[in-house]
């Protein structure tokens, strides 16, 4: 558990009760996600990058701007948080997962998120985002286990079926 969330499971002892409920009822705004493999087997790596504020592992992800699909946005957010070009495998996202992502100074948002299994084409040194973030290669298992929402892991576990049985 890394200090972040420390801090979080602190806070959240002050949070009025049902708070988190009436955040969940509420619309959740879009956006979209890849999950980038490489490798093949037990030799299958997963793509992490870590987020801005918190430095926790995530996969490259963020918000579908105008005239842009899911797809387009996860290869997009890719390219800037990552350094990767990559293209979306057909068949449309391959799970969707909530989150409250935490915004400081504006209130708290409910998020939902489409993730997008993307193939590989390459990997660039220089990026938009690199001096912001980190990005790592991981084994399957070893990030499903650094990942700290729960709904991601579902996903990710299930985007690695998917790419076995092709």
């Amino acid at each position: 558990m890394i200090e972040f969330d420390r801090l979080k499971m602190l806070l959240d002892l002050f949070r009025q009760p049902g708070e988190i409920e009436r955040k969940l009822r509420k619309k959740p705004k879009r956006q979209s996600a890849a999950a980038v493999f490489r490798g093949s087997g037990d030799k299958c790596e997963l793509l992490l990058i870590t987020s801005r504020d918190t430095a926790r592992w995530i996969v490259p992800k963020g918000w579908i701007e105008d005239g842009e699909d899911g797809a387009e946005a996860a290869v997009r957010e890719t390219w800037e948080e990552a350094g990767l070009i990559g293209e979306v495998l057909p068949g449309g996202p391959v799970g969707q997962y909530r989150y409250i992502k935490q915004r400081g100074r504006r209130s708290d948002a409910v998020c939902e998120v489409d993730v997008y299994i993307l193939k590989l084409l390459e990997q660039r040194d220089l990026w938009p985002e690199r001096d912001e973030r980190r990005r790592k290669w991981f084994p399957v298992a070893t990030a499903i286990g650094l990942v700290a929402e729960d709904g991601l892991k579902n996903v990710i576990r299930d985007a690695f079926r998917i790419l076995k049985l092709a």
